[in-house]
């Protein structure tokens, strides 16, 4: 019993902590993978999915047509997944300034949107951005830059949040980020991302997986795609794009949910990404960016579970559980921001599990920022 409290510990560690180390001592041992970027212009396609953001798409497509890319190598859509609010006629009124409006008369979701539109396009590369993200002037270009490099099949951009309202949530939600951020920094010097963020990612678009499943990430499923066709994914540290943060503890929890069940759907529609003996270095980056993280409220229950069972007989083990229990009384009062961070992620992350578990897909997704 308690090789298993030991062992749940060094999982949890390694999940959060030994995972980074590991990744910043190979980055130093290792030679990492320089990427050959150059201002480059090709014709490019930016789509921009939307279902009711007639709250955010006018100041999206205003911050679109700021950026500096040129416009003559850039065509922008907007696709409707069928939204029911005023969405499309605010489109239409940049009609005259080259954005076009792609309509979808039923709804079928992101996946579906994307697939509908892709071979309409006319772009050597495909830059997927949300309505609710705000790019910097140079984000664009910077991104597309790291495409002079023909072993880079994908880029992500660099997500920024923002907190006016001070939010608790928000808080800790730009705190983990700014983990978060690190690690994919080591991933990508070292070998590839394992997911993008959907705010502002670009992919060849000959790459595209087109016959992705539609209750599936694109920004999870695109990056091993592109891997598994020996192109790397890389974070585009330079194209910056910023979005705020949740304000409530719905929000958040709303989003963390349907993260981890397309992740859990994800992983195991590319199972085989996890042999070590075939993909070598990007397996131990899912399995531990992924699968660990995934893992880690389970290993939290059966923590407390053992130390419980423990604690029958030993006042150390009492100690501990009473350690565990002041731990999520912190996070549950929220008296300590990035305990009280841990507990809702991870709390959301089980919540996730449990609605894969009793069949919940995502397909179509809702605006969730108030």
């Amino acid at each position: 019993m308690k090789i298993s409290f030991f062992l749940l510990i060094l999982a949890i560690c390694y999940a959060y902590f030994g995972y980074p180390l590991l990744m910043m001592a190979l980055r130093k041992i290792r030679k990492c993978k320089i990427i050959d970027k150059r201002k480059i212009f090709p014709n490019i396609s930016v789509v921009i999915p939307a279902y009711n953001e007639e709250a955010s798409i006018r100041n999206k497509l205003e911050n679109i047509l700021l950026t500096d890319y040129p416009k003559d190598k850039m065509e922008v859509f907007v696709v409707s997944d069928a939204s029911s609010d005023r969405t499309d006629n605010i489109v239409k009124n940049f009609e005259g300034k080259g954005i076009k409006l792609y309509r979808l008369e039923k709804r079928g979701g992101k996946i579906a949107a994307y697939r509908s539109i892709l071979p309409k396009l006319n772009g050597d590369i495909v830059v997927f951005t949300d309505a609710t993200s705000m790019l910097k002037k140079d984000a664009i270009s910077n991104l597309i830059s790291n495409f002079n490099d023909q072993a880079v099949g994908c880029a992500g951009g660099l997500l920024l949040y923002i907190n006016p309202d001070k939010a608790f949530v928000g808080e800790g939600e730009s705190k983990y980020w700014d983990y978060e951020k690190k690690v994919r920094l080591y991933e990508s010097d070292l070998c590839s991302l394992p997911s993008v963020s959907g705010t502002l990612y670009g992919i060849r678009k000959s790459l595209y997986p087109l016959d992705m499943k539609d209750d599936l990430a694109d920004d999870l499923i695109a990056p091993i795609k592109v891997f598994k066709a020996g192109y790397r994914t890389v974070l585009a540290h330079d194209a910056i794009c910023t979005e705020y943060t949740t304000l409530n503890i719905k929000e958040d929890m709303a989003k963390r949910m349907r993260i981890t069940i397309q992740n859990i759907r994800g992983v195991i529609n590319q199972i085989d990404i996890l042999n070590p003996f075939k993909y070598g270095l990007f397996s131990l980056i899912i399995i531990s960016h992924k699968i660990f993280r995934l893992l880690v409220p389970i290993f939290l229950l059966l923590l407390f579970a053992v130390s419980l069972l423990l604690a029958f007989h030993s006042k150390l083990f009492l100690l501990i559980s009473a350690l565990q229990i002041l731990f999520y009384a912190t996070g549950a009062l929220k008296i300590i921001n990035a305990v009280f961070y841990f507990c809702l992620v991870n709390f959301s992350i089980f919540m996730g599990i449990i609605r894969f578990f009793m069949g919940e897909k995502v397909r179509t997704w809702e605006p969730i920022r108030t």
